[in-house]
């Protein structure tokens, strides 16, 4: 039993009843709408290492230097 990941939205009639996928949505591949479609559905594990976020570092490492922006967004002028 494994999960597949629609690569495309499409509608199956399972039944004579129309059912939507949409893409993304996470589906047993026993399922019914799999079947004779496999070419619209992707392994979950392939999605999951390629879509990995990157993560950008919060603080400077040890002697790595950061530009420091002034006058932020949302200050209020000196004027006011």
């Amino acid at each position: 039993m494994a999960i597949k990941r629609a690569t495309a939205s499409f509608v199956a009639y399972i039944g004579g009843v129309p059912r939507m996928v949409h893409v993304g949505d996470l589906i047993d591949e026993t399922d019914p709408v799999v079947s004779g479609r496999e070419h619209l559905f992707g392994d979950i594990a392939d999605h999951v290492t390629r879509a990995r976020p990157t993560v950008e570092q919060a603080t400077a490492e040890p002697g790595e230097r950061r530009s420091v922006r002034t006058g932020g967004r949302g200050r209020r002028s000196q004027q006011e």
